[in-house]
């Protein structure tokens, strides 16, 4: 319709004012005493009832208007996270992070959240990320490479052991 088009502009002004803004005042900031090809971006478009974070329709619109910004700067990489929680009936909420914005952003792509050594690699190949983040995996299995090369096989995460004192590093499985 013919009320679209101005729809999307008088949102990408008010997204321009509202919270986006000031992303992007940082990035040009932290620029000034880095090359931008040494700056990444972490973006987390669907997380929804995680530390006070609610999701609605506004949200992936306003994820969606950064993400395509970022295209003006030569990052590192721009990192995004699939859900951390199921927002299959979350209104407004994107299940599918990497292949909602693959094809929107031109730079270098990491994704993460829940990935093994088969759904990364199927990412990787599918063409909808360049690389992927283990973290969890990682954390619990700090040969992780080794792990990987040798096989299938990880240990399980323990998220009470994660950033704790030494008894959680003790209690690691190698390989």
């Amino acid at each position: 319709s013919a009320e679209h088009p101005m729809r999307e502009r008088m949102n990408t002004a008010i997204q321009e004012k509202i919270g986006t803004k000031i992303l992007f005042e940082v990035i040009d900031e932290v620029k000034k005493y880095m090359p931008e090809n040494r700056i990444g971006v972490r973006l987390n478009p669907s997380l929804h009832n995680l530390f006070g974070m609610t999701l609605d329709e506004e949200s992936i619109p306003t994820f969606d208007y950064i993400v395509k910004r970022l295209n003006d700067y030569d990052l590192a990489y721009l990192h995004l996270s699939e859900p951390f929680t199921d927002v299959t009936d979350v209104p407004g909420a994107e299940p599918n992070i990497a292949m909602h914005y693959r094809p929107m952003y031109k730079g270098t792509l990491m994704i993460n959240t829940a990935f093994n050594r088969e759904t990364g690699n199927k990412v990787i190949d599918d063409g909808l990320a360049d690389l992927v983040a283990y973290g969890k995996l990682f954390i619990s299995n700090p040969d992780l490479v080794e792990r990987f090369e040798a096989g299938p096989e990880t240990a399980a995460w323990d998220e009470e052991t994660f950033y704790t004192t030494a008894h959680g590093v003790y209690r690691l499985p190698f390989a």
